[in-house]
Formats: C-alpha cells, sequence, structure tokens
C-alpha cells in the first residue's frame, strides 16, 4: 500500500532515469489537463506526502497519487514497454523508461497556481525537518468534536505522508486507542503521535520492505493486518474495524495498549 515511504523510494528510483533529462517518447492513459511534450526537459523528481511530481519545461508538473495498488518503476530502453492494462503512464529519456502502473489520478497542473491536490497539503512527515508546529495547528482547525485520531491521521491536509498501515503503527506505538476523539487530546499527546509517524516514514524511506517493529524483531508491523494475532508486547489478541464501519479505512489496535481513555 503506497504511503510516504514509497513515494520517496520511487523519487528515488526514477530521479537519475528523468531528472535533468530530454523526454524522447510520452505516452498516457487517463492524463487531466495539459499533456508535456516530446523534447521537453524535465527538471525535478519529487516526492510530497502521497503525490509524485514530475516537472517539465513550462513550469508544468506531472502529478500521480498511487492509490492503493499503484506503482512507478524503471526499465532500460533495450526492451519494448509492457503490453500491460494497468499501464498508465510511459516517459523515456535517454537513460531508460519510466513506467506507472494502476494510478488512479494523473493529472497536470503549473506550478504555483494552486490547483494541485499537492498544494493543499500539509507539511510532509516523511521529511527530515517537519515544523510539528504547524502539524499540530492544522490537527486543530481541520478537526470537529467528532474527529477521532485514526482519522486525523489519514487528513493530508494537516500532514502529508501517512497511509493506513503507519496510521494503526503510529498509534500503536503511541498507546493511543485510533477512535479517541482529537479533542480530547493535549498538544504535547499529538506531538508525541506526529513524531512517532514521522520516525516510522523516515525509517523506512530506503528499505524496499516496510516494518515498524525494527530491524531484526520478530514481524514487520505491530498490530496492522494482524487482526486476532496475539499482541507482541502483552499477548491480547488483536481487535479490528472494517473500512466504513467506523472510519473509512480499516484500522488495527490492541485494546489492552491501546485504552479507550487517552
Amino acid at each position: 500500500m503506497p504511503e510516504g515511504d514509497t513515494l520517496r523510494r520511487a523519487a528515488e528510483v526514477l530521479t537519475p532515469v528523468l531528472e535533468g533529462q530530454v523526454v524522447t517518447d510520452l505516452w498516457f492513459q487517463k492524463l487531466r489537463g495539459y499533456r508535456p511534450r516530446v523534447g521537453d526537459t524535465i527538471h525535478s523528481v519529487e516526492a510530497v506526502g502521497k503525490y509524485l511530481l514530475i516537472e517539465f519545461d513550462r513550469k508544468l508538473v506531472l502529478h500521480t497519487h498511487l492509490g492503493m495498488s499503484g506503482s512507478w518503476r524503471t526499465s532500460g530502453l533495450d526492451r519494448p514497454a509492457p503490453q500491460s492494462p494497468k499501464l498508465r503512464i510511459v516517459i523515456e529519456t535517454p537513460l531508460g523508461r519510466a513506467l506507472c502502473f494502476a494510478a488512479p489520478d494523473i493529472s497536470t497542473h503549473i506550478a504555483g497556481s494552486g490547483t494541485a491536490p499537492a498544494d493543499r497539503l500539509g507539511p510532509d512527515v516523511s521529511n527530515d525537518d517537519v515544523d510539528f508546529d504547524v502539524v499540530i495547528a492544522n490537527s486543530r482547525a481541520h478537526s470537529t468534536e467528532t474527529t477521532t485520531l485514526a482519522e486525523l491521521l489519514l487528513d493530508q491536509r494537516v500532514a502529508a505522508g501517512v497511509g493506513n498501515v503507519f496510521k494503526s503503527e503510529a498509534l500503536f506505538v503511541a498507546g493511543l486507542h485510533p477512535f479517541i476523539v482529537v479533542s480530547a487530546m493535549t498538544d504535547d499527546q499529538l506531538y508525541k503521535l506526529w513524531s512517532i509517524a514521522h520516525r516510522q516514514l523516515v525509517a523506512n524511506r530506503a528499505t524496499p520492505y516496510r516494518s515498524t517493529t525494527g530491524r531484526g524483531n520478530e514481524g514487520r508491523t505491530h498490530v496492522y493486518g494482524r487482526h486476532r494475532f496475539a499482541c507482541r508486547r502483552c499477548d491480547n489478541s488483536i481487535d479490528f474495524s472494517a473500512a466504513g464501519k467506523r472510519t473509512a479505512r480499516s484500522t488495527y489496535w490492541c485494546p489492552s495498549c491501546q485504552p479507550t481513555q487517552g
């Protein structure tokens, strides 16, 4: 499931093939907005939250959101592009080919116009430096009396980069129940929660296999995907709320390590 760490790795893979290079061939499926041109120079490749941004000439920026199962990868020019129904983008330069698969959101915007979804994101918590004062202020500004911590962590207007895996994992490490309302939290508690999410994302930026339990420890996650398995900390059974039941996305937690009172 692509989250901020996945997009960081994608940007690192694409940059050597694309950045500073002239486009020699292009193909898009379901692109919204102006189309980049063959002959354009690619000025930058950047990950912002869950978006990958590729800037061409004329300040035209390609935005891709990978959704639940999208991916970016590269290939050499010595073999043809794959014939896949999931293929959405092909960008070729003299150094190779960038391929995007299964992305549900592909659009172009003029840099600085404020029209792109990425322009409305909060601070990217997968960055090395994060202004947590802004994140906490956003947490208050974008929450109602009923907004839960699980909903807060996924609100990309508050802070960008946290997806469903890191949502459940950060809440477990913080010892906070996912359905406590944000208004019940102190600023210190919110700072701790967002700091944990930040550390988890940064720790996974350069690794092909995501882990929140620490390298060398048993299993890759504390609670995510472990419904009815024993908690790694207390041995109680991991609880689960399906997508659409209490929040839009599925949620995992330990009822003992994450009590309902924050």
